[in-house]
C-alpha cells in the first residue's frame, strides 16, 4: 500500500527525457508474481503489438530471488517459493531458445499465465518446447542462465526493490517505473524522436 501512495507523486509528472528512434526496455521480473503477471499481459504484450517496430525489449526472470553454490549447479531461493524457481529456469530456458521476439513474448505471457505449461504454451505459439527447451530446463543449463540472470539483477544500481522492474534506455528512474508500470504506451511514445501513428490512438 505504501508503493501506491507515492505513485501519484510521479505518474504524472512531466520531466525531460531522451528522444530515441528505438525505446529500449529491459523487465525484471518473476514467474509468479502478480505485479509482473499484470504487467506483461495488460502493459507489457499490448504495448510490444503496438510498436513492437519502436522496441527492443529484454526480459530477465529473477526478481527478488538468491542463489548459492551446490557442486557444478546452484540452488535457488524465490519471493513466491520452489515453483517460482522452477519457473524462472523455464522461463530462462524460453528465452535463450525462442528466436523470434513476438513469439518468445508471447510464450513468457503464455507461462505467466499457465505456470509450468511449457509444452503447452510453445504448441499455442508456435514454438517447438522439445528438445531444446526441454532438455534445458530439465538439465543444468536452466539453472546456469537463471544464474546469470540473477548476477545480472544483483548488480542493478540502484537495486531492485519491485517487481517488474523496468529500466527505460539503461537508466532507472522512479518516474519511468510507475509511469511504464500503469501506462506503457504512453511512456514509450513520449521516448520516441517522432512519434508514429499508433501513439494517437487510445488502447481500449
Amino acid at each position: 500500500m505504501k508503493i501506491i501512495l507515492q505513485i501519484s507523486a510521479v505518474l504524472l509528472a512531466v520531466t525531460a527525457m531522451p528522444k530515441n528512434s528505438i525505446v529500449n526496455l529491459h523487465v525484471y521480473y518473476e514467474s509468479l508474481c502478480p505485479d509482473s503477471r499484470n504487467f506483461i499481459n495488460s502493459q507489457l504484450v499490448p504495448t510490444w503489438n503496438e510498436l513492437m517496430d519502436f522496441m527492443n525489449v529484454t526480459m530477465n526472470p529473477f526478481g527478488k530471488a538468491t542463489f548459492t553454490p551446490n557442486g557444478d549447479s546452484w540452488d535457488f531461493t524465490c519471493q513466491h517459493g520452489p515453483a517460482e524457481c522452477d519457473g524462472n529456469a523455464l522461463q530462462s530456458c524460453v528465452l535463450k531458445y525462442t528466436e523470434d521476439p513476438t513469439i518468445r513474448l508471447n510464450y513468457i505471457n503464455c507461462l505467466m499465465q499457465n505456470p509450468g505449461e511449457g509444452e503447452a504454451c510453445g504448441a499455442s505459439v508456435g514454438q517447438s518446447y522439445v528438445p531444446s527447451i526441454q532438455a534445458c530446463y530439465e538439465g543444468l543449463e536452466g539453472k546456469a542462465l537463471l544464474k546469470d540472470y540473477g548476477d545480472e539483477t544483483l548488480s542493478l544500481d540502484p537495486a531492485l526493490t519491485f517487481v517488474p522492474w523496468l529500466i527505460f534506455d539503461g537508466e532507472w528512474n522512479e518516474q519511468s517505473q510507475w509511469n511504464g508500470f500503469f501506462a506503457l504506451k504512453s511512456e514509450v511514445c513520449n521516448r520516441l524522436t517522432v512519434a508514429p501513428a499508433q501513439c494517437q490512438t487510445k488502447r481500449n
